[in-house]
């Protein structure tokens, strides 16, 4: 963990949101993030759970996360785990960040909110809203 973050000079912080914008942008639904720093059982940073439509959805969203921030920040996961047709693909990078990419069906089979039910929770999806209109608010003055 600490030479991936050394070496790209990011917070575990920067690597979440990033990816999170990344899947705000390409559709996710339901973007939650975790902050288990407070238990010893945590392997990471931040967990980020979020829906894609359907399982290429899921693929698709797996995919431009990879390839964004290796291209635009220069990070590799440590691990892919799950393909679309299990319908929950998990990527970790290096404990900053490991991310759950499920179907609705796989969301709401395993319920990850319910098993992470005394973690600190932070509904992305309710900041990158605000946070997209915004910006647009400050394009339209402009």
């Amino acid at each position: 963990m600490e030479e991936t973050t050394q070496k790209t000079k990011l917070t575990p912080q920067e690597i979440a949101d990033f990816c999170e914008r990344v899947l705000y942008a390409h559709k996710a639904e339901n973007i939650l993030r975790f902050d288990p720093s407070k238990f010893d059982w945590a392997q990471s940073h931040h967990y980020i759970v979020c829906t894609g439509t359907s399982a290429p959805h899921i693929g698709a969203l797996a995919e431009r996360v990879q390839r964004e921030l290796r291209t635009k920040l220069g990070v590799r996961p440590s691990a892919v785990d799950g393909t679309p047709q299990s319908e929950w693909i998990v990527m970790d990078y290096f404990g900053n960040a490991i991310i759950h990419l499920m179907t609705p069906e796989a969301r709401d089979r395993y319920q990850l909110e319910e098993l992470w039910s005394d973690v600190p929770c932070e509904d992305a999806m309710k900041r990158l809203d605000e946070e997209y209109r915004r910006r647009n608010a400050e394009k339209k003055e402009v």
